[in-house]
């Protein structure tokens, strides 16, 4: 059992939170070892969530919980009025508030008034909750709540605990939300791949490899006209609008989108053991995003606003990836022949009417049934290039 005495650095709790703890940078990681942890020095909890604000732009909070039996499990809250509602009576806005700690007796009638959770807690038989407030050195805090099965509740060294251990639980939480917070960025300004080539130190300018993928680039067609027709929040609502469905195709089959060049996107499918594979997988993620479009366009229309014309090209080819740029500003791209080839024929989209094009490459690599257009000079191409569409397209 836990004593009153020693609840400083010595306590086995709090000497494991400063040193090897530290060695836990997944979130998930250090909550199960964390709550073992505390098992193993006799503290009878049963119940764990660690609850972090992020920056994301679409998530509000990340929540680890750690159920004895049951193990850790992430859970995340998004941004809106949902996840408002929740956190509204919820003894975690107290925390994030920076009040509390927060004591809940479980074994006590309920109240009409009472945090929501508290009758989830009763209904799988735990007797206490408490829930403490954990300060970053940045001024926010966050949250760690502790629950129990024991009859009686937490003792009075369990609680003294909690209160004396706080201090080096906000370090570690701290550490784990600086990296999430880090790759959550690099993941959505760099991308999920890119990203983590980044985290993992590859950041030296030239620092690259050639690598054989699938390049798909896809243009927003007549975008100059728009943006000077549009209004601000009408153009960037378009926008939102073209380029949602694209990246969501994209990401859905496991490609990687590398950068929006104003109205255009680049992203690429790296290629594996199995070309015809990535190339199907490419091919999937292109018609998904033309359906999808297809139905923001039956809405748009309904709505009296512009239609969204693109064009979307698939190539494979061999291109170099990795750091190019300035010694303070540097951008994870591809680039060469096969990305300039791309780009003219997503060119060709407009003048032959079409949405998606496919090159000779694409078409013998992925083995699918192809129909010709033709070739076609193409500028900056040394040769004639013949440019296809899928097998059936109208």
């Amino acid at each position: 059992m836990v004593t009153q005495a020693a609840l400083d650095e010595t306590h086995p709790v709090i000497r494991w939170l400063m040193t090897d703890a530290r060695r836990h940078i997944d979130a998930s990681e250090f909550l199960e070892a964390f709550a073992h942890k505390l098992r193993s020095t006799g503290v009878d909890v049963a119940r764990v969530t660690t609850g972090v604000p992020i920056l994301h732009p679409q998530i509000f909070s990340f929540s680890g919980l750690w159920e004895l039996d049951k193990g850790t499990t992430e859970r995340q809250y998004r941004s809106g009025p949902s996840s408002t509602a929740t956190m509204s009576n919820s003894p975690i806005r107290t925390a994030y508030e920076g009040n509390g700690p927060v004591r809940c007796d479980l074994l006590a009638p309920p109240r009409a008034d009472e945090f929501a959770i508290l009758g989830e807690l009763r209904h799988e038989l735990y007797t206490d909750y408490i829930v403490h407030s954990v300060p970053f050195a940045d001024g926010s805090n966050k949250a760690l709540s502790l629950a129990t099965r024991r009859p009686g509740g937490f003792s009075r060294a369990e609680l003294a605990l909690f209160e004396a251990m706080i201090p080096a639980v906000g370090f570690n939480l701290e550490v784990q939300t600086l990296r999430r917070t880090a790759r959550t960025l690099l993941d959505t300004y760099v991308g999920q791949q890119s990203g983590g080539r980044v985290l993992e130190g590859q950041i030296q300018r030239g620092a690259g490899e050639t690598i054989r993928a699938v390049i798909w680039l896809c243009d927003l067609r007549g975008f100059t006209n728009l943006s000077e027709s549009l209004p601000r929040d009408a153009l960037i609502d378009l926008l939102n609008c073209y380029f949602g469905p694209m990246c969501d195709a994209v990401a859905g089959q496991g490609g990687e989108i590398l950068k929006f060049i104003g109205d255009a996107m680049l992203a690429i499918f790296p290629v594996g053991a199995d070309p015809a594979q990535t190339c199907g997988a490419a091919l999937i993620a292109a018609e998904a995003a033309q359906a999808a479009l297809l139905g923001e366009n039956r809405r748009r229309e309904r709505e009296g606003l512009p239609r969204i014309e693109y064009g979307l090209a698939l190539h494979v080819g061999d291109v170099i990836y990795g750091n190019i740029g300035s010694d303070t500003r540097l951008d994870f791209t591809v680039i060469g022949p096969a990305v300039n080839l791309t780009a003219r024929i997503e060119s060709m989209c407009g003048q032959l009417g079409r949405q998606l094009l496919l090159s000779s490459e694409f078409v013998r690599a992925s083995r699918i049934a192809a129909a010709s257009l033709g070739a076609f000079s193409l500028k900056g191409v040394g040769s004639d290039q013949e440019i296809f569409i899928p097998a059936g397209s109208s």
